[in-house]
């Protein structure tokens, strides 16, 4: 969602966990909040910096607190909505700059839905906006500019479209009544 940073730099992977607990739960919903962590990698696109070769990585972590809402939308599947706030820290790593790393404010929002393979494990897809509030430039790199562009900043704050295969699990004995929180 950032051209400047999609064309010079390509993800890698991610990977990210989160622990939550229900504060209020009913019989088939509850409100929650938790805490979790992002790694995200991204290597840069070596001939996209024409005519010089540059070559590293730029690796973002994020620490962030949760709020969710969860509700059965049928016996085997539910629904998550969530909001995300917390910090990001980007670190650039590469060929021309010295190892710096950037940290800003983080918020997303999202939404998944999940299917029950057993009573206290469930995967899901999710979908989600995240921003973070620094913007990718040249200096990041330890560019004066980027190659064939005027702009040196990117002109919005880094911003992902995340869509995840994620599972979730529960850390107890099923119950022997049903489906509970």
């Amino acid at each position: 969602m950032n051209p400047q940073f999609s064309e010079y730099v390509e993800t890698i992977g991610r990977l990210g966990a989160c622990v939550q607990f229900p504060l209020q739960a009913k019989k088939d919903r509850a409100f929650g909040i938790g805490a979790g962590y992002d790694m995200t990698w991204s290597g840069l696109r070596e001939r996209a910096f024409n005519p010089d070769v540059i070559t590293g990585e730029i690796r973002r972590s994020t620490l962030y607190g949760k709020l969710m809402y969860a509700g059965y939308g049928g016996p085997r599947s539910f629904y998550e909505l969530f909001a995300r706030l917390g910090a990001s820290t980007y670190t650039y790593d590469c060929s021309t700059c010295n190892e710096n790393s950037s940290t800003a404010l983080h918020w997303g929002l999202g939404a998944g839905y999940f299917i029950h393979a057993t009573d206290n494990l469930a995967f899901g897809l999710t979908m989600a906006y995240e921003r973070d509030a620094l913007r990718f430039s040249a200096a990041d790199l330890g560019l004066a500019n980027f190659p064939g562009r005027k702009e040196t900043v990117e002109a919005s704050d880094y911003q992902n479209l995340v869509f995840a295969l994620v599972f979730s699990t529960r850390l107890r004995k099923a119950p022997d009544t049903g489906r509970s929180w």
